[in-house]
C-alpha cells in the first residue's frame, strides 16, 4: 500500500513546472508593492503632521487614467509649487476616482488655488497636502 502513494509522489514531482507559479508569483508580487506603496503613504501623512508647513499654489490640476493599480481607474493629479527657505519646489498629489468624470469633478477649480504644504525639514523636496491642513478640510471636491 506504500509503494503507490510513493510512486504517485515521485511521478507528481517528476511533471513539477515550476513556470506554473508565475501567474501566483506575479499576484503575489502586486500585492506586495501595493501593500507597501500603502504603507509608505501612510508614513509619509503620519510624519508630515509634524512637518514645518508654507503657503503653496495648485499649479496644475488632471485627471488621467491611474498607472498604479492599487490607487485606483482614474486620479486627479495636483501639481503644486511652494518655497521653503527662497527656494522654489513642486509636488504632487493624487485624488482617486472611480471614472474620468469623477476624477475631473474632484480637481475641478484647484488649479491657481492656494493650500498649506507639508514639507520635510531634512528633505526640502519631500511634501504632502493634509486635508486637515486645507480651509474647509478638503482636496479635492
Amino acid at each position: 500500500m506504500v509503494a503507490p502513494i510513493l510512486r504517485y509522489s515521485e511521478q507528481a514531482m517528476r511533471h513539477f513546472d515550476p513556470w506554473g507559479l508565475l501567474p501566483v508569483l506575479q499576484d503575489v508580487a502586486l500585492v506586495l508593492i501595493a501593500a507597501a506603496a500603502g504603507a509608505w503613504a501612510w508614513f509619509k501623512t503620519r510624519h508630515a503632521h509634524s512637518w514645518p508647513s508654507t503657503q503653496g499654489t495648485i499649479i496644475s490640476a488632471q485627471a488621467q487614467v491611474s498607472k498604479d493599480s492599487y490607487i485606483g481607474r482614474w486620479v486627479g493629479n495636483l501639481t503644486y509649487t511652494y518655497v521653503v527657505n527662497g527656494e522654489y519646489y513642486s509636488g504632487l498629489h493624487k485624488v482617486r476616482a472611480r471614472s474620468e468624470r469623477g476624477a475631473e469633478k474632484k480637481i475641478a477649480g484647484w488649479k491657481d488655488r492656494m493650500v498649506v504644504v507639508r514639507y520635510s525639514p531634512d528633505k526640502h523636496d519631500l511634501s504632502a497636502l493634509l486635508k486637515s491642513d486645507q480651509p474647509g478640510g478638503q482636496l479635492g471636491n
